[in-house]
């Protein structure tokens, strides 16, 4: 009874915990994230943030586990829903939460879902598909990612198959392979707004700092909680 009694208490002061963090309105998520681009050095990846007061995660990829070393893939969930987390009701861009998965996975990921960065006037441009879905991040001339407006999708572009995803015939390239995501004709796809749940408790709102320098792409700033 004294065993069960500690651990109803040990669950208690979880839950009192995480009720602290999701009530504190004024929180905001740090954000330092880089990712090699030219997929030469793993060393360069990495996926720091810091929620509120909580302590900062510094994050990378596991060779030997084949996964996040600190679990940001589902960590980061404390963040990218609103409290409570098992409603599922975003918080942020889905867009943006796929991006930074591939700092913290291996290289096959950025292959399977066709990530790709460019550059032109200042504008940094990021692609890929996940799943489903397609997502183009955008940032205006001087680099400044918005969370409200700087994301779009596009749902719907591929449907599963027994061996993965295939991208529907409609939205494929000229003589493409519908099995590999890179043969996604974007100009046939139609990008709406990816931004947070409306029916979320809250939402966060701000701007990212993008970079891209010797095929390194970086992500720093703060999200704001509103």
């Amino acid at each position: 009874m004294k065993k069960l009694g500690l651990t109803l208490s040990a669950v208690c002061m979880l839950f009192v915990s995480a009720s602290l963090f999701a009530a504190d309105a004024s929180a905001e998520v740090r954000i330092n994230w880089k990712l090699d681009t030219a997929k030469e050095n793993y060393a360069l990846n990495n996926f720091s943030w810091k929620a509120g007061s909580q302590a900062e995660v510094r994050d990378s990829f596991d060779a030997a586990s084949g996964a996040s070393l600190k679990g940001s893939t589902k960590a980061f969930n404390a963040v990218r829903y609103a409290d409570p987390a098992s409603d599922k009701k975003a918080a942020m861009p889905a867009g943006l939460r796929g991006l930074f998965l591939f700092a913290v996975a291996d290289w096959k990921l950025t292959d399977s879902h066709a990530l790709q960065v460019t550059q032109n006037a200042g504008i940094i441009t990021v692609r890929f598909i996940r799943k489903t879905t397609a997502y183009e991040l955008k940032t205006d001339k001087k680099g400044n990612f918005n969370l409200l407006t700087g994301s779009k999708c596009a749902k719907d572009i591929a449907e599963k198959t027994d061996s993965g995803f295939a991208i529907k015939p409609e939205y494929v390239k000229a003589g493409g392979n519908p099995a590999k995501m890179s043969d996604l004709d974007w100009n046939k796809v139609k990008l709406v707004q990816d931004s947070f749940n409306p029916a979320a408790a809250y939402h966060y709102e701000g701007d990212l700092k993008f970079a891209l320098e010797n095929k390194v792409l970086s992500i720093s700033g703060l999200m704001k909680r509103k």
